[in-house]
């Protein structure tokens, strides 16, 4: 790979990691507002509801991002037939389930989150216009407007962070601001990317045989994507039922601090997808993906230690007297690195992942995240009662060790995608080594000092990939 292609790749990635944070991430930026404004029952509150937007948002998206990657680099249509087709058909099925959505509002199910006010109408306001969003953000990164894109995640934080601190600080709405403030800033949102939709959007192209082509090819994303939005969201369910709404809150901010490692993984599958669908066919595929697949695996490993070296620490930082996470959530800093090491293994399945594009095994996404969904719930009713909050953090970890060595067995009849050599086992066993001194007892002067020569090892490693594959 040339040089500059390598320094691009990582450079956009950087890009639509700091967008992507803008955007989805916002949730990690507003734990201070929710754990120092909220108590622990209301911020259970909220975050029952962000687990409710989560699994919906899939059923609106209808697999037909993943759809329009596969598609926007076919030679049999022209990319203006299939943006606009993915577009103007979005826009008549997520009208359709956001009514459906608000008649359902009307009846008793409402009544599943005790709240004074109509959670699911608003949600399904928030949902069609994020839907909307979403896919035309899927756009800017097919059309490499990283830009844009990043511009379009500043309007989101800057919107989202004011109207809650306005709704819920100013106005003292506790949870129903919180909601309000979701609406408002989807609705900015969407007005934002307006532009994109119009210039893109072309009616006299509408080919239903094509839109039902790409149907097809993203049905089997929808059930894997609600899958993996269970394997992150369902144990919130289970911990109300066993311990109540104020666990809830506690456990969701120890875990959105553990998976802080999702937004690297995210941010960096944000430009990962479209580039090897790319150079699929290009002589140097094996040696470029290689070598990304390793730097990446060491950032985040190093990442992952970092955060569990020093997550009860960076808790308690505080910044004008307002602490990262309330006092009354400290409690959830011991689930901290069962979460980012879950991740971590997340991380190395979207490695592998790769395969069930190029391959076509996009039947077999839903087989890996409804065994990793199995494991997760199975081992959330036997820990839960016995471990509390723990329990859910473990189930999480080993649900994802599970999908990563499932995806890492078949690929080995599917495409052979190596990762482990010689620099990856030492920086593995500097890792152990590092978070053996940390739970052992070690004190907190030594550990940092190891942490130093290991952030030197972490950095030499890099260079060595870089300049030997």
């Amino acid at each position: 790979m040339k040089k500059e292609s390598m320094a691009n790749f990582f450079n956009l990635s950087i890009v639509y990691g700091l967008g992507f944070l803008f955007l989805r991430g916002v949730s990690f930026l507003l734990l201070p507002v929710y754990t120092n404004l909220l108590s622990t029952f209301d911020a259970g509150i909220v975050f029952i509801l962000y687990t409710i937007l989560a699994f919906l948002n899939p059923v609106f998206a209808g697999g037909l991002d993943s759809a329009l990657f596969k598609f926007y680099h076919s030679n049999k249509y022209s990319r203006e037939d299939v943006v606009s087709n993915s577009l103007i058909f979005l826009f008549g099925s997520s009208f359709s389930i956001s009514l459906m959505l608000m008649l359902i509002s009307q009846t008793s199910i409402v009544q599943f989150v005790d709240v004074s006010y109509n959670w699911l109408f608003m949600l399904s306001i928030v949902l069609f216009c994020d839907s909307i969003s979403a896919r035309t953000l899927v756009i800017l990164r097919l059309k490499e407007k990283a830009w844009y894109y990043l511009f379009i995640g500043l309007i989101n934080i800057i919107s989202s962070l004011f109207f809650n601190v306005l709704f819920i600080a100013y106005y003292q709405l506790s949870s129903a601001g919180a909601v309000y403030a979701l609406i408002t800033t989807s609705i900015v949102q969407l007005i934002t990317v307006l532009p994109v939709i119009i210039n893109q959007v072309q009616f006299s192209r509408i080919d239903f045989k094509l839109y039902k082509k790409m149907l097809f090819f993203g049905l089997p994303f929808v059930p894997a994507t609600i899958l993996f939005i269970t394997i992150g969201m369902i144990d919130r369910f289970f911990i109300e039922a066993y311990l109540g709404l104020s666990e809830v809150g506690i456990y969701s901010a120890g875990y959105k601090f553990g998976s802080l490692i999702s937004i690297i993984i995210i941010a960096f599958n944000l430009n990962w997808q479209p580039y090897y669908l790319k150079i699929q066919n290009d002589k140097n595929f094996s040696i470029n993906i290689k070598k990304i697949s390793q730097i990446f695996a060491v950032i985040l490993l190093y990442i992952t230690a970092f955060i569990c070296i020093f997550s009860s620490n960076l808790i308690q930082i505080k910044v004008f007297n307002i602490s990262l996470i309330g006092k009354e959530f400290w409690s959830s800093s011991n689930i901290v690195p069962w979460i980012a090491f879950g991740y971590f293994f997340y991380g190395l399945y979207v490695l592998q992942a790769l395969s069930l594009y190029i391959k076509n095994k996009q039947n077999w996404t839903p087989v890996f995240w409804g065994c990793g969904t199995v494991v997760n719930i199975l081992l959330n009713i036997v820990l839960i009662p016995k471990m509390g909050i723990s329990g859910a953090a473990i189930a999480t970890f080993y649900s994802y060790v599970l999908m990563f060595l499932f995806i890492k067995i078949k690929n080995q009849s599917w495409m052979r995608l190596p990762l482990l050599s010689s620099v990856l086992i030492f920086h593995v066993c500097a890792t152990v080594c590092l978070l053996a001194l940390k739970y052992i007892g070690v004190s907190f002067f030594a550990v940092n000092i190891y942490f130093i020569f290991y952030t030197v090892a972490t950095v030499w490693i890099i260079i060595h990939i870089k300049n030997s594959l």
